[in-house]
């Protein structure tokens, strides 16, 4: 229902995305469909049934592995393992909202990523929006360009890209679980936002908007980088 929206995100990060991917958070398996070729997709998340779900569901490309497994919290043998698959692409779409203390993450990430390579970020946007909906859904927080900003300053990675998405998408929000205090998606959003995509994505190719939906982030892990080459 939602997969021309997953492939809009997607595009965002079309030109970043490597041979090697580690996904964070892959559910059942909407992004992962939508990838590209590649030699390597490494798929984690943290609900054994839906991660059990994606296995079957992709059963038949021997190029994707699943693991049940929290990188926050995962033991050192699992991380070891992790970095000997040497990624140049590690992507986390609505994830880090989950995560309480999500600096640990992208610390992780810095010592999987392969020098050169990026880590691919869409969180939710704007304090604001923060409602019922999100608390359901187990979303800590919503972000600012900003406050995102800020924490990856406190690791090495560089911005490439930092920027505000769907602008249409964050009044639609405002309107259904704010002022409405909706607490579900319905048909009716999802045929609405379907309709208003390709005029979305012309405006916002000519003008990165004011505000959004989603922030969207663009890291690199520099090509000589201290967290790389710790024993």
């Amino acid at each position: 229902m939602n997969g021309a929206y997953l492939d809009w995100q997607l595009e965002q990060f079309q030109p970043f995305l490597g041979d090697r991917i580690l996904e964070i958070g892959c559910g059942i398996g909407g992004i992962l469909e939508r990838l590209p070729p590649c030699s390597l997709i490494h798929s984690l998340d943290v609900e054994a049934d839906v991660l059990a779900a994606a296995r079957q569901r992709f059963s038949g490309r021997p190029e994707c592995l699943f693991s049940l497994l929290d990188l926050a919290t995962c033991s050192e043998q699992a991380f070891a393992d992790l970095k000997s698959q040497q990624f140049d692409t590690v992507l986390a779409i609505n994830v880090l909202e989950h995560i309480e203390h999500e600096g640990i993450i992208l610390h992780r990430v810095e010592q999987l990523l392969r020098p050169g390579g990026h880590l691919l970020i869409l969180v939710p946007a704007h304090q604001w929006l923060y409602g019922e909906y999100d608390r359901l859904d187990g979303h800590f927080r919503r972000y600012s360009k900003n406050g995102l900003a800020q924490l990856i300053s406190q690791t090495n990675l560089r911005i490439r890209r930092l920027l505000y998405f769907n602008l249409l998408g964050a009044a639609g929000w405002w309107l259904h679980y704010r002022l409405l205090k909706n607490t579900m998606h319905g048909a009716g959003q999802f045929a609405l936002m379907n309709r208003m995509i390709p005029l979305m994505k012309r405006a916002e190719r000519i003008v990165s908007p004011p505000f959004g939906l989603s922030v969207i982030a663009v890291l690199q892990n520099p090509v000589e980088n201290k967290s790389t080459t710790r024993a």
